[in-house]
């Protein structure tokens, strides 16, 4: 994401009812997650069976890049510091918080939303398909959590939080397209260096993308400023 280089108001507001759902909606799903991941740690691993992937999955079986992986840690954090930040420069001296707590809602939901869904699916990561990865580089609780992307998942989310509070900003219109294009180009990005790392396939970062891009177009969307709020 783009930090925004001068500061716009935007059309979105909080109120205590909705920010109480929508937190302890996230905060209920990331707790599903934890006991689902709880549970599933007394389970035998899942059965490792290239056959099973399909084909459309089946590069990334063969990528171990662990640059790559570091490359992705890096993009994570500058995209959310980014995100984040934009929120802060975004609303000004008038309301600072909004905009970044709705972004860290976005946040929270798709982290929790990521976690049931990988507990619930236990996909094997691409580098147990691959020979070439060091035994000592398999860890159980970590290797059957590949679907879906939750670094795909949480970079487009908050991204996309970011472009949805611009969009409804009276920042110009340069920034409004600098921001979007930020917010797809970086989980893009992530989706690339994650399968090269050979953490996850094509159809985990796709559908990680998909559902922090929704969650991320949702969450402003149901925060934007009602009629009467605005100034006459």
């Amino acid at each position: 994401m783009i930090p925004l280089a001068s500061t716009a108001q935007t059309a979105h507001d909080l109120l205590l009812g909705r920010e109480l759902a929508f937190t302890g909606a996230g905060l209920g799903v990331n707790g599903i997650g934890l006991l689902l991941r709880h549970q599933n740690a007394r389970k035998p691993a899942p059965v490792i069976n290239l056959e099973r992937v399909p084909a459309i999955d089946r590069w990334s079986t063969r990528q171990w890049h662990p640059r790559a992986h570091r490359a992705s840690n890096v993009l994570f954090l500058g995209a959310v510091t980014a995100s984040f930040a934009g929120g802060f420069v975004l609303q000004g001296s008038d309301h600072p918080f909004d905009a970044a707590a709705i972004t860290a809602e976005s946040f929270l939901l798709t982290s929790g939303l990521t976690s049931i869904a990988k507990e619930l699916v236990r996909r094997p990561r691409p580098y147990r398909f691959n020979p070439d990865v060091p035994i000592a580089m398999h860890h159980a609780r970590e290797d059957f959590v590949s679907f879906w992307s939750g670094h795909a998942a949480n970079t487009a989310a908050v991204g996309f939080s970011l472009a949805a509070l611009v969009q409804r900003s009276d920042a110009s219109p340069g920034m409004k397209s600098a921001v979007w294009a930020g917010a797809m180009a970086a989980p893009i990005c992530m989706g690339y260096l994650r399968m090269r790392a050979g953490k996850h396939f094509l159809t985990d970062v796709f559908v990680g993308a998909l559902v922090g891009t929704a969650v991320g177009l949702a969450v402003p969307y149901f925060h934007r400023e009602s009629e009467s709020d605005k100034e006459p």
